[in-house]
């Protein structure tokens, strides 16, 4: 056998394995019941619910990050408050990464979206303006998702 026909033998041989893989595509998942329970807590309900809500991968605008240790933790939760009494219906989180206190503001599921706020959030508080970033977060609770929920859950009654 030449070289030639070495090749051509061998792409034979792959086409054909790949032609049969193809051909049965049956595949059967055996999943634990105790995944279940993991995933919903109560193995009963299908879907979650509003408390375990889809959390996405998303962005917040972070306005406040201090290491100074006595003040930080009082004055981030000072801004807390401030940002979920101007802006009603927004969240704010505090948290604590050694050694600074943040405090990050909503859920949004879009970069866009966080810019947007983040520029209002300047106008608002124009002398922290130098401080407002916008942050990528792992465990976001998108705010159309709890709407969603909402509706079906008025629906339903």
């Amino acid at each position: 056998m030449n070289r030639k026909q070495l090749i051509l033998w061998m792409c034979g041989l792959l086409c054909s394995i790949a032609s049969i893989a193809q051909e049965t595509g049956i595949v059967t998942i055996e999943q634990d019941e105790a995944l279940n329970n993991l995933l919903y807590k109560n193995a009963q309900s299908a879907t979650p619910s509003q408390e375990e809500a889809l959390i996405a991968t998303g962005y917040r605008v972070q306005i406040y990050s201090s290491n100074l240790t006595r003040q930080a933790k009082e004055k981030a939760q000072e801004w807390k408050n401030t940002i979920e009494s101007t802006f009603v219906g927004t969240r704010a989180y505090v948290t604590y990464q050694a050694p600074f206190w943040k405090v990050r503001v909503g859920d949004f599921t879009h970069y866009a979206e966080a810019v947007l706020f983040s520029k209002e959030l300047k106008r608002t508080f124009p002398k922290e303006a130098g401080e407002i970033i916008v942050v990528k977060e792992k465990q976001v609770k998108p705010i159309y998702f709890e709407a969603k929920v909402a509706e079906e859950t008025t629906v339903e009654e």
